[in-house]
């Protein structure tokens, strides 16, 4: 009886496996190449929009493969605008010394012309990543104290200009000379350029730059004093920003609304209404970007209402999308594998968002190239074996079925032979 109870539960192992390869045997739809860093270390990794647009709408199918196969640890990360501080009657110390130990530190030592001191302005050559200091002060430049232990500067790229200014701030003291040493045993030395103090310092935060999403097809019509208008796009794309161009009338206020067709059953017929996105206000006097909710289309119409003014002349509608990265540590010299478009895989359980995204600093980029979709070969559908067809897996259950009740009447049988 022993022996019949093992193969029944051999028999249902066997059957169970059998059914979730055929359920789960799917592949990506996309997969790229990391381009191979140079450093070891923590990486920003840009989603470009050509690979997102294959990935599920929350990115939960994106995996980083090493090339053994095994996966990669990372989380996502969402870029947030980024801020500047622009300064007025920026006055120089003077640098008294600089050294640099390579591969260790670089120091520098000004001179305080105050009384007291609290703040020190940085203008720095743009570099990318992060710099650790320590601040340490003296009255002799011999015997030196300390007044900043660990102190870290971030963003230290301006987007539109060569160099960045740095405010730092520190416990108020009287010493004559200061000395900042930058920490450089795993990151390359910044060129500081000027030390200094400002009368005012203000910070302004740069609007995120975009991803662009292609539009597949855009068409007009007019009808009942509205325009309206039909965008396509190549595939369902997730969607966060709409501008528009408009080159006249001159002077314009319209009422617009953008929204997708829907369906649904009403009394056991399928009708189409409307769903709408947003809803804003086009104007001669106010900029043509509109912020939308986050959403996921193939299609949209954009209806804009005239009244009884001549329509306006839309030279191009662009739709763009809040860029992602992937955070992950990577190895030097190492290509690793990148894939997407997996709709049953769930979000992965990494343990590195824990720690890692709790670091406030600056990382390098790795970038995505080599990009491959993977379709499905059509021939293969109309061709399939007949144990792959869904008619067979069912056949099979059947017979395991069967089997399997054939094995318990008969261990039923066997334990009522025992009792009697």
């Amino acid at each position: 009886m022993m022996r019949k109870q093992q193969k029944m539960k051999t028999s249902i192992k066997l059957l169970l496996m059998f059914c979730v390869t055929l359920a789960f045997g799917q592949k990506h739809a996309v997969e790229g190449e990391i381009k191979p860093v140079t450093e070891a270390g923590l990486h920003y990794i840009p989603v470009p929009y050509n690979f997102r647009t294959h990935a599920t709408a929350n990115l939960r199918d994106l995996r980083i493969l090493d090339p053994k196969g095994n996966q990669v640890p990372y989380f996502l990360k969402s870029v947030t605008a980024f801020k500047t501080t622009q300064v007025s009657d920026f006055t120089e110390f003077v640098i008294a010394s600089t050294s640099q130990e390579t591969d260790s530190s670089s120091t520098y030592i000004f001179e305080n012309p105050d009384k007291s001191i609290k703040q020190a302005v940085f203008l720095i050559a743009n570099y990318q990543g992060s710099k650790n200091y320590k601040l340490e002060g003296s009255n002799n430049k011999t015997k030196w104290f300390g007044i900043v232990n660990n102190g870290q500067l971030d963003n230290l790229s301006h987007p539109e200009d060569t160099q960045v200014y740095k405010v730092i701030n520190f416990p108020l003291g009287a010493y004559r000379y200061l000395k900042v040493v930058f920490n450089d045993k795993h990151s390359l030395p910044i060129n500081l350029l000027k030390i200094g103090k400002v009368s005012a310092e203000k910070e302004t935060i740069s609007p995120i730059k975009m991803d662009d999403i292609p539009v597949k097809t855009i068409s007009f019509s007019e009808e009942n004093k509205k325009t309206q208008v039909h965008i396509t796009f190549e595939r369902p794309e997730v969607i966060h920003q709409m501008k528009l161009n408009i080159t006249g009338p001159a002077l314009y206020s319209r009422n617009a609304t953008l929204y997708a067709l829907r369906s649904r059953e009403e009394k056991r017929n399928i009708e189409t209404y409307r769903k709408v996105i947003s809803s804003f206000s086009l104007r001669s006097d106010k900029d043509l970007v509109f912020d939308i909710p986050p959403m996921v289309e193939g299609e949209l119409y954009l209806e804009i209402e005239n009244k009884d003014n001549p329509k306006l002349q839309i030279s191009s509608i662009e739709f763009m999308q809040k860029p992602v990265y992937m955070v992950a540590d990577l190895k030097p010299q190492t290509t690793y594998k990148v894939t997407a478009g997996n709709k049953v895989l769930n979000f992965p359980d990494y343990d590195i968002s824990e720690v890692a995204n709790t670091l406030k600093k600056t990382l390098p980029l790795a970038t995505i190239t080599s990009l491959k979709t993977i379709e499905p070969a059509k021939e293969a559908v109309t061709q399939t074996s007949f144990w792959q067809q869904p008619w067979f897996m069912w056949c099979c259950i059947g017979v395991a079925g069967l089997f399997i009740g054939i094995y318990a009447s008969n261990l039923i049988k066997d334990l009522n032979k025992k009792q009697v």
